[in-house]
């Protein structure tokens, strides 16, 4: 697996995540605090000045983290 690959898959498994409703988050065992995940793009998508993979992930009330993904071996 390389940097793209992990990161389409996180994208994937975050934008499942997004769609859960409350019950699915519960009974999956997920912390309540990804219910506020709103929207997951790629810095490609974005348009984020990098070479990097990795995502933007906006939370419903506007906060917005950028996860980079950089190989370590």
């Amino acid at each position: 697996m390389d940097e793209r690959e992990l990161q389409d898959a996180l994208k994937a498994l975050l934008e499942e995540v997004a769609f859960m409703d409350d019950e699915e988050r519960t009974d999956a065992g997920l912390p309540d605090e990804l219910a506020g995940v709103k929207r997951v793009s790629t810095y490609e998508e974005e348009g984020v000045l990098t070479r990097d993979a990795g995502l933007v992930v906006t939370m419903a009330e506007g906060a917005e983290f950028q996860l980079t993904i950089v190989r370590s071996r």
